[in-house]
C-alpha cells in the first residue's frame, strides 16, 4: 500500500516542524477549493443538496461493504466536495440527528478516510466526517490535516461542531499561510484581547489575497473596542497602515464599520509617523476615498458610518498636506529598488504623485513578475507616450515566442488563464504602435500568427492603419495568414484587407488631433444626445473593440467642409474619423466651438461598431471662485 495523505504529512511534518508547513506550495495549496467556496459560482441549492445526498448514500453503503469504498473513490472523482461542502455538512448533522446512521460505522469511516486514503477528496470527506466526533485524537487528526493549506478550509467547516469552534479556528490562522490562512479568517471572530491583538498585527498579511484579508480585518464585528481604543505609537501606526492601505486599495475606506474612527486617529498621528512606503499608500487610498473638494461644498450632508462631507473635505485636505513632504519621492524610489508590496499599490502611489519614473526603476517589478498585468496598463494604457519605446525594447527581449507562436487558438478573452498575460501585454504593445502611428511592419506581421485572437485582430488593425506603408512582404503574409487562421470574424477581417470581401471598401481617414487633450470633469455639461452620422461610410473595424462604452471621443471644427460650413467631425482619440454631429443638430454646436468653448463627445452605446452609435455631447467647463456652487471659467 502507498503512503497515505495522513502519513506523509505527519512525516514531512516531523521533518520540518516549523509553521505554517514549509513542505507545501503555499500560493497554489488550496486554491481551486477555497476559491469556490468563499467566491465562486455555486450550484443551485437544489443542486447541492442533491449532490450531498448522493453522496451520503455512497457511503451508507460503505458501511455494511466495506470493499465498496472505490464508489466513494468514483463519486468524488466526478463530483468534487468543494461543489457543495457546506450542504453535505448539513445532510452529515441532519442524518445524524435523526438517527440515520450508525455512529460507530461511520466513525470508522471517517477515521479511515482521514488517515489512510491516498486521494485528497477522500481525505477531505473524512475531515468533514470526524468533525461530528469531537475528541482528542479527531482534533489531533483533523488539525494535522487542517494546517495544511489543501485541506484548511474544510478543517474550519469540520470544527463549526467542535464545542468551541473558535479556539480551534485561531490555531489554524496563525499557524498557516496563503489559502489556509484566508479559509481560517473567514469565520474567526477574536473574542479575546490576544486575538485581537494578533489579528490587528497579522491577521492581514498574507501572500494570498491581503486586500481581502485586510478588509475582513476591519469588518470583523467583534473588533469595535479595539479600534475605538486604540492608541497609535510607532508599531501600532504602521500595523494600521498596512491595514488601510491594503483595504482601501479596493475598498472605499468610508463604507467599513470602523474607518471613520480609524482615519480620524490615523490622519493626526500620520504628521509625526508616517515615513515609509505603506504610509503613503495609507494616505494615498485615504485621500482618494475621500469626495472631491467641489462635492457638497456648501453644505454639511451627513453620509454612511458618520461620515459627512465637511469631514471628508477636511481629512482630504489633511491627506494633501501631508503627501506634499518631501521625503515622498525618494521613498517611492526605494520601494521601487526593492519592491515588497504589490505592483498595483505601487502604481498606485505613483499616479498619485504624478511621478513618471524611468523605465529601469521598473525592472525589479518586472523581474517579480515579468507579465504583471497592473505594470501593462500602466506602461502600454495609461503611459504609452513615455514608455512605448522602451517597453517595445523589452518584450521584444522578454516575450516567450517559442510558446505564442505556435497552435493558433479560438479563445475568447474571459477564458483565458494566467498563462496567456504575454499575449495580453502584446495586444495592448500593438495598440500603443498604432495609437502612436508607429509602424512596426516586422511586429504586426509576426502577430497574423500569434496564437491569441485578440493580437491577430489587433496586428490587422494595426496593418489597415499603415496600409500607405507597406512594404512587398504584406501582402503575401496576409495571405499565408488567411489560409491558415481558424476564426471566421478574423478570416473575415483578412479578407477584406486584402479586398477579396464582396462589401464596398469604406472610408478610412485620419485627421490630427494632436494638440487635443480632453480630461473629462464631473462639472461638465452633458449637452444633449445625438447619433452619430455618417459611420456606414467608414470602416468601422478600425475602431472595433478600441472604443467602448464611456469612453472620450474628440469634435472637430471641419468649417471648409464642401456641403456644411457647420460641420463637426467625430474622431477618435488617434485621430480616426468615425462620423459627424448631425447636420440637424450641428449649428449650434458649430457656433460654441467657433466662439472658443470646448466639447467633447462620450460613447453612451455599447460600442462603438453598433448602427447609428449614441454620444453625449458635453460642455467643458473648470471651476472659479465665484459661483455658490459648482464655480466656472472659461
Amino acid at each position: 500500500m502507498k503512503e497515505s495523505i495522513y502519513q506523509y504529512i505527519s512525516k514531512m511534518a516531523e521533518t520540518y516542524p516549523r509553521l505554517p508547513y514549509e513542505f507545501q506550495d503555499i500560493s497554489q495549496a488550496g486554491a481551486r477549493d477555497t476559491n469556490y467556496i468563499l467566491w465562486g459560482d455555486r450550484l443551485k441549492i437544489t443542486e447541492q443538496r442533491k449532490l450531498a445526498m448522493e453522496l451520503m448514500q455512497e457511503v451508507i453503503k460503505v458501511m455494511y461493504e466495506p470493499d465498496a469504498f472505490s464508489r466513494i473513490t468514483e463519486y468524488l472523482d466526478q463530483k468534487p466536495i468543494f461543489l457543495y461542502m457546506e450542504k453535505l455538512s448539513s445532510r452529515i448533522k441532519l442524518m445524524l440527528g435523526e438517527k440515520l446512521l450508525d455512529k460507530e460505522k461511520l466513525y470508522n469511516i471517517a477515521i479511515r478516510l482521514a488517515t489512510e486514503s491516498e486521494y485528497e477528496e477522500e481525505v477531505k470527506l473524512g475531515i468533514l466526517l470526524l468533525g461530528f466526533f469531537e475528541n482528542d485524537i479527531t482534533r489531533r487528526i483533523i488539525k494535522k490535516l487542517g494546517l495544511h493549506s489543501t485541506f484548511t478550509i474544510y478543517a474550519v467547516e469540520a470544527s463549526q461542531n467542535f464545542e468551541n469552534p473558535n479556539e480551534f479556528q485561531f490555531t489554524l490562522l496563525i499557524n498557516t499561510e496563503g489559502y489556509g490562512k484566508l479559509a481560517a479568517l473567514t469565520l474567526f471572530e477574536p473574542v479575546l484581547q490576544n486575538q485581537k491583538k494578533w489579528l490587528f498585527k497579522y491577521g492581514a498579511r498574507n501572500m494570498i489575497a491581503p486586500n481581502i484579508s485586510s478588509i475582513m480585518c476591519l469588518e470583523k464585528v467583534n473588533m469595535a473596542d479595539f479600534y475605538h481604543g486604540l492608541v497609535l505609537d510607532e508599531t501600532t501606526f504602521s500595523d494600521l497602515s498596512f491595514l488601510l492601505a491594503y483595504a482601501g486599495e479596493q475598498e472605499d475606506i468610508k463604507r467599513f464599520t470602523h474607518g471613520r474612527v480609524l482615519v480620524e486617529k490615523y490622519i493626526e498621528a500620520a504628521k509625526v509617523y508616517a515615513k515609509s512606503f505603506i504610509d503613503l499608500s495609507a494616505v494615498v487610498v485615504i485621500e482618494k476615498s475621500m469626495a472631491p473638494y467641489w462635492y457638497d461644498r456648501d453644505v454639511d450632508v451627513i453620509k454612511e458610518n458618520s461620515w459627512s462631507s465637511n469631514l471628508e473635505n477636511e481629512i482630504r485636505n489633511k491627506c494633501k498636506e501631508i503627501l506634499k513632504k518631501s521625503i515622498w519621492t525618494n521613498v517611492v524610489y526605494q520601494e521601487l529598488e526593492n519592491p515588497y508590496h504589490p505592483s498595483s499599490l505601487i502604481i498606485m502611489v505613483l499616479e498619485c504623485l504624478q511621478l513618471l519614473v524611468p523605465f529601469h526603476t521598473l525592472i525589479p517589478m518586472l523581474q517579480k513578475n515579468s507579465f504583471d498585468i497592473d505594470l501593462m496598463r500602466y506602461l502600454l494604457i495609461d503611459n504609452y507616450h513615455e514608455y512605448l519605446h522602451v517597453t517595445l525594447d523589452y518584450l521584444m527581449m522578454a516575450l516567450p515566442w517559442e510558446i505564442m507562436f505556435n497552435e493558433l487558438l479560438d479563445i475568447e478573452v474571459e477564458d483565458a488563464d494566467v498563462s496567456f498575460r504575454p499575449d495580453v501585454w502584446l495586444v495592448f504593445l500593438l495598440k500603443a504602435l498604432r495609437n502612436e502611428r508607429r509602424y512596426e511592419e516586422e511586429i504586426f506581421i509576426k502577430c497574423l500568427s500569434e496564437r491569441f485572437p485578440d493580437v491577430r485582430i489587433e496586428a490587422i488593425h494595426g496593418l489597415r492603419v499603415f496600409k500607405l506603408e507597406w512594404s512587398e512582404r504584406v501582402i503575401p503574409s496576409l495571405e499565408k495568414a488567411l489560409e491558415n487562421e481558424p476564426v471566421d470574424k478574423i478570416r473575415r477581417r483578412l479578407m477584406r484587407l486584402l479586398g477579396k470581401s464582396n462589401q464596398k471598401i469604406k472610408e478610412q481617414r485620419y485627421i490630427d488631433v494632436s494638440d487635443i487633450n480632453i480630461k473629462p470633469m464631473p462639472w461638465d455639461i452633458c449637452l444633449i444626445e445625438i447619433n452619430i452620422a455618417g459611420t456606414f461610410y467608414r470602416d468601422m473595424l478600425v475602431v472595433e473593440g478600441r472604443i467602448e462604452k464611456g469612453d472620450v471621443l474628440y469634435l472637430v471644427r471641419e468649417p471648409n467642409n464642401e456641403y456644411d460650413p457647420n460641420a463637426i467631425l467625430v474622431t477618435a482619440e488617434d485621430g480616426y474619423i468615425i462620423g459627424y454631429v448631425p447636420r440637424k443638430d450641428n449649428q449650434m454646436f458649430a457656433y460654441m466651438m467657433d466662439s472658443g468653448e470646448i466639447l467633447y463627445a462620450v460613447l453612451k452605446s455599447e460600442s462603438i461598431d453598433v448602427s447609428k452609435p449614441v454620444v453625449s455631447i458635453m460642455l467643458r467647463r473648470q471651476l472659479d471662485k465665484e459661483d455658490n456652487i459648482i464655480q466656472f471659467i472659461r
